[in-house]
């Protein structure tokens, strides 16, 4: 039996070809037919978007469904960083969405999420878009990782579709977007959709999109919750991200924070970050149903403000330093670097009172024990890590300079 829908688009359309097949003293024009025809036809469409979303009103109680893409995963690790970390921006990506959907899940019993991967694969972007549209996802939130060749750039932003409006913006949908090239087979299944061409971001931003002023909002709210943890807001931006430009819902695209920058990398490498920057974006989602649809979770977790680790200072008493001569190769353990000095009170030294500093291409750098082992070397380490430095890794040094680990062995074996 016919559904009501169909019967009206039939009526419509019935009437449409009555009105074209109307003879009268003056008869229409050919020209006329087609205009009224292609106008009618519009019409008929409209009314059958209008009756879709009444009837989306009326029926029972649709649930909310939220599309959560972690970028980047499996044969595309994204942001490789500084190289001082074996994982990289699809782990970090990874681990703050599924933690972002977990405090959904548990506190709106009416959201339905859904996940372009929980695991370490490689959804294309065409895939993950689809899997939102197919959905007839509510909302589309993608988080990433940033980069840039300046070491010094930090801090946190959204994007939504748009022109990009800088340099930058542009550079960085062309870094996100090529991850195209990754798929197997190399991008074909495009269109002709290529992310090294300019002309591509132009087509692309000629699209229009009716949920930019919802996509907006949800990205200001997630600045805000960033700039509650104290991290530095880069502000909602536009560019032509190619997930955030064909899904069909309010979308926007967060970069966390630039893993080429140290101080950021060891930061989100953190466990402690992930657990701050997803309960940001939690929160940013609860303002936004709040807002738009007046609807409150079961629970809201506190703002999660960074607070002073607290560590055992016996934790350090292991260390092994030793007094080396300078002309000989010596072992040290970096654990920190920053654009600026450090205080030797400040917080990022977790209570350690004892480390060297130095200073290479204008960045400072925190180096701690000293040991012509390597063995000894690795122990402090291990010190280390545990006592939360999980960046730590082994420099060597001979008469002051910064030589390659490979050497020293080479040196240490003559």
């Amino acid at each position: 039996m016919p559904s009501q829908r169909k019967i009206v688009l039939f009526k419509l359309r019935l009437r449409v070809k009555a009105m074209l097949n109307i003879r009268d003293n003056k008869p229409i024009q050919q020209m006329h037919k087609k205009i009224v025809y292609i106008f009618l036809v519009a019409l008929v469409f409209t009314l059958g978007s209008a009756y879709r979303i009444s009837k989306k009103v009326v029926t029972t109680e649709k649930k909310f469904i939220v599309v959560l893409d972690a970028g980047h995963g499996g044969t595309d690790p994204g942001t490789l960083g500084t190289g001082r970390y074996k994982t990289s921006e699809k782990n970090i990506a990874l681990d703050v969405t599924l933690k972002v959907g977990k405090l959904i899940e548990e506190n709106y019993p009416n959201v339905k999420v859904v996940y372009t991967r929980t695991g370490d694969t490689f959804p294309t972007l065409k895939r993950r878009v689809e899997i939102a549209n197919s959905n007839n996802a509510d909302l589309f939130i993608s988080i990433h990782c940033n980069a840039n060749p300046n070491a010094e750039a930090s801090g946190s932003e959204s994007f939504v579709m748009g022109l990009h409006k800088s340099e930058e913006s542009l550079r960085n949908a062309m870094r996100e977007n090529a991850s195209i090239y990754l798929e197997s087979d190399g991008g074909k299944d495009y269109d002709g959709f290529d992310p090294n061409n300019p002309d591509t971001y132009i087509a692309m931003s000629l699209r229009e999109n009716i949920y930019q002023d919802k996509s907006i909002l949800l990205a200001k709210n997630v600045q805000d919750e960033f700039v509650k943890l104290g991290r530095k807001n880069r502000g909602v931006k536009q560019a032509p991200y190619y997930v955030v430009t064909f899904t069909n819902m309010p979308s926007i695209l967060i970069e966390l924070g630039f893993l080429s920058n140290h101080k950021e990398e060891d930061y989100l490498q953190g466990q402690a970050a992930k657990e701050e920057l997803s309960s940001a974006v939690y929160r940013a989602f609860v303002d936004y149903q709040s807002k738009l649809f007046n609807i409150a979770p079961t629970n809201l977790p506190p703002v999660a403000v960074q607070k002073e680790e607290i560590i055992p200072q016996n934790i350090f008493d292991g260390l092994i330093w030793k007094e080396i001569p300078a002309e000989q190769v010596a072992y040290k353990v970096q654990i920190l670097s920053s654009a600026t000095p450090l205080q030797k009170k400040s917080k990022q030294f977790k209570g350690l009172e004892r480390f060297e500093e130095y200073l290479s291409n204008g960045t400072h750098k925190y180096l701690v024990g000293c040991t012509q082992s390597l063995d000894d070397a690795k122990k402090n380490q291990k010190i280390l890590r545990d006592a939360g430095f999980s960046g730590a890794f082994v420099v060597a040094f001979e008469n002051g300079i910064r030589i390659s680990n490979e050497d020293a062995l080479k040196k240490m074996q003559k």
